[in-house]
């Protein structure tokens, strides 16, 4: 392969990964954002989907009204509101200077903003064309803000990664209703002042693509490094396997430690419905989701250095 991906060729890349047969993204962040989005609304969902947003006004109304006040910021008054954006890092640090990524010298840093409970997101949609199975790895690290020189390690509550998919129109053709399933797993490391350290797995949620209600895998405690200062960085690597055509997760590995998921499937409860039901406009969208959640009121980052996202027909 002579792809060159930033300072890496593509075979140097996919060697420190496990994909399936076709490989749909191989992102070195050394190269730039490479399609990494933060979450944002449906602007055009406001009148194609009555409701969808009732404390806003239609994008038009909002723009015209803003061209004679520049304070109101549409995208501020969305249900996404104040968010932190991802962006690319060197993992600039007060007492090192440039740290770099794990392999190379940026990775993308995904922050959340000074507010327990805040999440932060970057996301990358995708239509497959294989519709078997599809696997995400990547290669992470997490970090609460160093401002006040302490260790962080609680004020971390959780890293996740998580999906929006939507069924393609074949399936309709074929005689199945399309679904849209939200399939994910979530770090819990720590909430109320103590680590938690397990892995949690959404398999009915139908409040949002982030927010559970998750489940405690039942063999899915796992320590992972968090290391012994605010600015030293311990990376992980992250697998996870679910099945297109079943609807059923089909493995999760993180830093050597298989956990059970094989089989379970999710299944919205209650079943979602109107626009949040629907796959119009996104037919076999998958949308890849990564991110972090704050315990407390600081800024807590997660970094991802590569991501490689593959797929199988068989």
């Amino acid at each position: 392969m002579n792809t060159i991906l930033g300072n890496h060729s593509e075979h140097q890349l996919l060697s420190r990964y496990d994909p399936l047969e076709r490989i749909l993204v191989a992102d070195d962040f050394d190269d730039g954002m490479r399609g990494w989005q933060t979450l944002f609304p449906d602007y055009d969902g406001i009148t194609d989907y009555p409701g969808k947003h009732p404390n806003i006004d239609p994008l038009d109304k909002v723009v015209a009204a803003s061209r004679e006040d520049g304070r109101l910021r549409f995208d501020l008054q969305s249900p996404a509101g104040r968010r932190g954006l991802p962006m690319l890092s060197t993992l600039t640090s007060w007492d090192i200077g440039t740290y770099g990524s794990w392999d190379g010298c940026y990775a993308l840093k995904i922050p959340t903003i000074a507010r327990a409970g805040s999440k932060g997101v970057a996301l990358k949609r995708l239509a497959c064309p294989w519709w078997k199975k599809f696997r995400v790895e990547t290669y992470f690290t997490y970090k609460a803000e160093p401002c006040d020189f302490q260790l962080g390690e609680q004020d971390v509550r959780s890293v996740f990664l998580t999906f929006d998919v939507m069924d393609p129109h074949h399936i309709k053709s074929a005689g199945e209703q399309p679904v849209r399933w939200w399939p994910g797993v979530r770090y819990h490391n720590a909430q109320d002042g103590r680590l938690i350290n397990r892995w949690q797995g959404d398999f009915s949620g139908s409040v949002g693509v982030m927010d559970g209600p998750w489940e405690y895998l039942d063999d899915g405690a796992q320590e992972l490094g968090f290391n012994r200062s605010p600015t030293k960085y311990q990376w992980h690597y992250l697998r996870f396997t679910f099945d297109l055509a079943k609807r059923e997760y089909a493995d999760l590995h993180c830093y050597g430690q298989e956990f059970d998921v094989a089989g379970r499937r999710h299944v919205q409860d209650p079943p979602l419905t109107g626009w949040r039901a629907s796959a119009e406009k996104c037919p076999g969208l998958i949308a890849v989701v990564f991110g972090i959640e704050t315990n407390s009121p600081k800024r807590c980052f997660l970094y991802l250095d590569s991501v490689v996202v593959s797929a199988s027909d068989k």
